[in-house]
């Protein structure tokens, strides 16, 4: 069959089979279809999971074909390894040990294709203590040390889901690496991708990890980093660390030249008096008055978005993060800009089983 409104991309001529039935799978397909990657959808019978959700499912599964498979089936499972002799890449995020009890783990699909990437994404991995442990994004955030802890309030998660969509970012990458690897030796690879361990690997940084090294002012303690509230009722963001010229920049601004020449331990040691004054100064102004205020001073604020407004965002949509879809409406767009090749615009997600004897090539 055809690949259809697939059109050319950077990844013209990478096929691909998506077995997962989760977001991180479909994000990390979604990249890769937006891009020119050949991804035929390989659905249970009665479909994905994620199909009754709408928005999401549209979202992540375009530009993709389907084919319903019942992996339990003898026929059905020797019909999905015929087409893994022609793929380059299978992505699953099933339960470890699921995919080889299924007959479709890295050493049955290798002995069809010796080149396979084998892509599986869970929670927490393949091995280790907590590999067999149920959990969705927000599970996963609290073990990685993810939340947010503001004192005296309980704690609380990122408010989308990062490690759902970064983690489809993340494997997307690591898909490509291993491609990039069979392609040149003939060798394919299992990646076993841990949504657990990613949050964890950006969590980790963000403080000493080795004693010799040590930080030594908290963002926490410094009075204009942070969430603060206007006069409409809405919020902005602060964000100057240690830069003193910034600082000075931001008090002038706000009208407080007698706070101007502190360095950053002088704002830590006194953060508590400093940020009562600022908030104070910013509570008389509205978000929006605000943000255009201080923006060409060169301060680094951002008005709190709530997601209808980010939406309607002019940045976003000149960017094409977000565009019009296939039919007309509004729709989410790659998120990166090539200036050569650029990615495809956004197609529809595929019918349950619409592409019942899909074929690569």
């Amino acid at each position: 069959m055809a690949r259809g409104d697939t059109g050319s991309g950077l990844l013209e001529g990478l096929r691909v089979l998506d077995l997962s039935l989760w977001q991180p799978g479909h994000v990390a397909t979604q990249l890769l279809a937006d891009l020119g990657a050949d991804v035929v959808k390989v659905e249970p019978p009665g479909g994905d999971r994620m199909r009754p959700q709408g928005g999401p499912f549209v979202n992540f599964n375009g530009r993709k074909r389907s084919m319903v498979v019942d992996l339990k089936s003898a026929d059905d499972r020797a019909r999905l390894l015929a087409l893994v002799a022609d793929a380059e890449v299978v992505v699953e995020g099933f339960r470890p040990g699921v995919a080889d009890r299924l007959g479709v783990g890295f050493d049955a699909l290798r002995a069809v294709n010796p080149a396979i990437v084998l892509c599986s994404i869970t929670g927490f991995g393949q091995t280790g203590p907590l590999a067999n442990v149920a959990g969705h994004d927000h599970n996963y955030q609290a073990y990685a040390g993810a939340f947010t802890c503001p004192e005296h309030e309980a704690p609380m998660p990122a408010g989308l889901l990062v490690g759902d969509q970064g983690g489809g970012l993340a494997a997307a990458f690591g898909i490509l690496a291993a491609v990039l690897c069979a392609r040149r030796t003939g060798e394919g690879d299992h990646i076993d991708f841990a949504i657990t361990d990613l949050l964890a690997s950006w969590v980790a940084p963000n403080g000493p990890i080795d004693p010799r090294y040590s930080t030594s002012v908290s963002a926490g303690l410094l009075p204009a980093m942070g969430v603060f509230r206007t006069a409409d009722g809405r919020h902005v963001e602060l964000g100057i660390y240690s830069e003193d010229k910034l600082w000075d920049e931001l008090v002038a601004a706000l009208g407080l030249p007698a706070l101007a020449g502190i360095d950053m331990p002088g704002r830590a040691a006194d953060a508590e008096s400093l940020r009562g004054r600022i908030a104070a100064a910013i509570a008389v102004q509205t978000r929006d008055e605000l943000v255009a205020h201080l923006t060409p001073y060169g301060v680094p604020i951002a008005p709190v978005l709530s997601r209808d407004e980010m939406m309607e965002h002019p940045n976003f949509r000149e960017r094409g993060v977000i565009t019009t879809g296939p039919d007309g409406y509004r729709a989410v767009g790659h998120p990166l800009r090539f200036a050569v090749h650029p990615a495809l615009p956004p197609g529809r997600p595929p019918e349950l089983n619409e592409h019942p004897d899909a074929r690569f090539g």
